[in-house]
């Protein structure tokens, strides 16, 4: 009799053409998987019109690692009676770290010297998170920032999937030593039952989150950590699964590969996800691995097995880590645009260098063996010079970007309208953008409302804002800034105002927060934004307890998500201008400021002898690509109905454009920190402009009470 095969080995054939492969360490099956994860999510990022929903294939990723790893781990402590975490780490410093720290290393120098000039900062401080594996807590962090809305893509931004796999796995083989302490001979059992605990628990969490904030959900570590438990219970599961019958695996992988192309092709960038909605292309995944555990003769085992498809696989881990810088890095470094045609021929460029990169890297380091000390040292040294560099390109200068001299400041105060058109008419033909800006351009996107840091304005989740106090605490008059981050940009302006009047400021704002009337959807946070909607009925409460001296409320024409035509619009503004009125002894009006539909100071940097091609005119401006969402004819609409309807209304157009155009510079001073908002530098300023125009439509300041 023959002795039976050891751990890891395939069991023989039995009828039917059936092998059982248990925990045998290669599987042609899920190398073929990774092409298909890795191909979905390389065409989505192409913008590949057919697969909106490519943005699965992480997910896909997610479950094959946890099955991996998994499998790995209890094989381990099933031979040993042990796991080493000491090999563990280093076996995955050796497998990732070369490859990841050159594409970011790479990444970082060509977004220096071919990126856009401004980002070459940013990028490198990207490159810290992504060396250090914090990358989805960096971008989870900026997606429920608006402040941060609308911003350059970072082409390291993909390495947040890397993130989540790794922090799983700081834990993980942690859980599987302790359960093998303390349950010797049934560590498989109570490792599933932990990972099953885990799964359902980050499920729930993940459902919950990703209705309330998207952003976070979609990075964070405790909603993605099911997927990966998913694949861990595979692997614990085995001896389970493979006394399923063998017209299960035939069936099971078919109908996974059906749900991750349906889910591919199907969800889009409206879909809620992860969520529930994760489960289907996790299901998918899950089913393919599961029905892998043995090999039978009409499955999806034989489409993974092609040879193109292993060759996929085996380059899947550099062509994710490619493609996309190459993506986002290559419509600077060629000087042109392209379209999703583009993108495709780019990341078959990447391909490429993922090919050369594989044998010059990825295969000769795998075949070095597994030192620990010698692996650590190497992963610490790789991850030192990587940070060092990312130092080294966040503080050399960039010619343009930098102050190199004192700025002069603006004096608004006792010019007339005509003297500040003759100002802006002067911006608008200058020859370069001034080597002393203020604010530079890499300090722009800071240059925000002291009440962006302070509480006192409502995030995306909050319904509440304290009772914030600027200006003069002791003022006889008390006035009310009211409305979004639109309304809160003219902060530095009126605090300036009112202490040089001695009157108090009380602002109440909110994130993407317009004062129309409606309950709209919110792309953030995708969904309906009912925060905003309990916030504003809240605040004019407030507002009406309050009994203020004068309210001024702005807000932003254009709204992101379904369309509103202008006259809706105009109406529901209207609605919430008559609430006001009804709750403060005078209401003001403050239109909306000029859109440029361009991060001016991102242009600015691209065109620092050349600053006319970051102005815009009157009738350019824009801030969507639906008449809807198109400047002027929303302001217009706004303005007239809030007119009509007896409020007072200042229209600060004249404040920024000539009759030739709209500069972006005035003077020293930027006008602009990012595609919408006014800088703090030019909102306090125009703080005279400002008062001359509140006191044309409010008697008692015009009588300087």
């Amino acid at each position: 009799m023959s002795s039976p095969p050891r751990p890891g080995e395939p069991r023989p054939a039995g009828a039917g053409g059936l092998t059982v492969l248990g925990d045998r360490r290669f599987r042609p099956d899920i190398q073929g998987l990774r092409t298909v994860a890795v191909l979905l999510v390389v065409l989505y990022h192409c913008a590949v019109p057919v697969v909106r929903g490519g943005y699965v294939g992480v997910d896909v990723f997610f479950v094959i690692s946890g099955f991996l790893i998994t499998r790995q781990l209890i094989t381990e402590h099933h031979r040993a009676g042990r796991v080493s975490l000491s090999s563990f780490y280093a076996r995955r410093i050796k497998r990732l770290l070369p490859m990841a720290l050159t594409v970011v290393l790479c990444t970082e120098v060509a977004a220096r010297f071919f990126g856009p000039a401004l980002q070459s900062a940013t990028v490198a401080r990207d490159g810290i998170f992504a060396t250090f594996y914090l990358m989805n807590f960096r971008l989870a962090t900026q997606g429920i920032d608006y402040q941060n809305a609308g911003g350059p893509v970072s082409p390291l931004q993909h390495f947040w999937s890397l993130a989540v796999e790794e922090q799983f796995y700081i834990g993980w083989p942690l859980i599987i030593v302790l359960l093998g302490l303390a349950f010797r001979g049934r560590t498989r059992t109570a490792a599933l039952t932990v990972a099953g605990l885990v799964g359902v628990g980050s499920l729930l969490i993940s459902i919950v989150d990703t209705r309330q904030n998207p952003a976070l959900a979609y990075f964070a570590i405790q909603t993605r950590a099911w997927e990966l438990a998913v694949g861990a219970a595979i692997a614990l599961a085995t001896p389970m699964l493979l006394r399923l019958p063998q017209r299960f695996g035939n069936a099971a992988s078919w109908v996974g590969l059906l749900l991750i192309g349906a889910s591919a092709v199907f969800f889009t960038d409206a879909t809620q996800f992860p969520g529930a909605a994760a489960a289907v292309p996790v299901g998918g995944a899950a089913l393919i691995v599961a029905a892998g555990l043995k090999t039978t003769a009409g499955s999806a085992q034989w489409f993974l097995g092609r040879p193109a498809m292993q060759f996929g696989g085996r380059m899947s881990y550099g062509w994710y880590l490619w493609h996309w810088p190459l993506i986002v890095l290559a419509p600077s470094i060629l000087a042109t645009t392209h379209g999703w045609w583009g993108n495709v021929v780019v990341a078959a460029a990447a391909l490429g260098l993922s090919v050369i990169s594989y044998h010059v890297i990825e295969a000769p380091v795998a075949r070095r063996p597994v030192r620990r000390g010698r692996w650590f040292a190497i992963g610490a040294g790789l991850s030192i010079v990587v940070t060092a560099a990312a130092v080294l390109i966040t503080v050399l200068p960039t010619a343009g970007l930098y102050n190199s001299g004192p700025a002069a400041a603006l004096q608004l105060g006792g010019a007339d309208a005509a003297a500040l058109t003759a100002e802006l008419q002067r911006a608008y033909d200058r020859p370069e953008v001034p080597s002393n800006l203020a604010p530079t351009l890499t300090d722009a996107v800071h240059d925000v409302p002291v009440t962006s840091s302070d509480g006192c304005h409502a995030e995306f989740l909050a319904v509440t804002v304290p009772l914030c106090v600027f200006g003069d605490p002791a003022g006889t008059r008390t006035i009310v800034l009211f409305g979004d981050s639109h309304a809160q940009q003219w902060f530095g302006g009126l605090d300036a105002l009112a202490r040089s009047r001695g009157w108090r400021l009380v602002s109440w704002t909110k994130a993407a927060c317009p004062l129309a009337d409606a309950l709209f959807y919110n792309a953030q946070l995708e969904r309906p934004y009912s925060e905003c909607t309990a916030w504003r009925s809240a605040t004019i409460a407030k507002i009406a307890a309050l009994d203020p001296d004068l309210v001024v409320a702005s807000g932003a024409d254009a709204l992101p998500g379904p369309a509103y035509s202008n006259r809706t619009w105009a109406a529901q503004t209207t609605t919430s201008l008559s609430a006001l009125k009804r709750a403060a002894r005078q209401v003001v009006f403050l239109a909306d400021t000029p859109l440029p539909g361009t991060n001016v100071p991102v242009c600015l940097a691209a065109n620092i002898r050349t600053p006319q091609n970051c102005q815009f005119t009157r009738r350019s401006q824009t801030s969507g690509a639906t008449e809807q969402n198109q400047q002027p004819a929303r302001h217009a609409a706004v303005v007239s109905a809030a007119a009509a309807d007896g409020v007072a209304v200042v229209d600060p157009t004249d404040w920024f454009c000539s009759a030739t155009g709209c500069p972006a510079v005035v003077a020293d001073t930027l006008l602009y920190r990012d595609a919408t908002h006014i800088t703090q530098a030019y909102s306090t300023a125009l703080a005279p402009v400002l008062g001359r125009g509140l006191a044309a439509v409010v008697p008692w300041i015009a009588r300087g009470r």
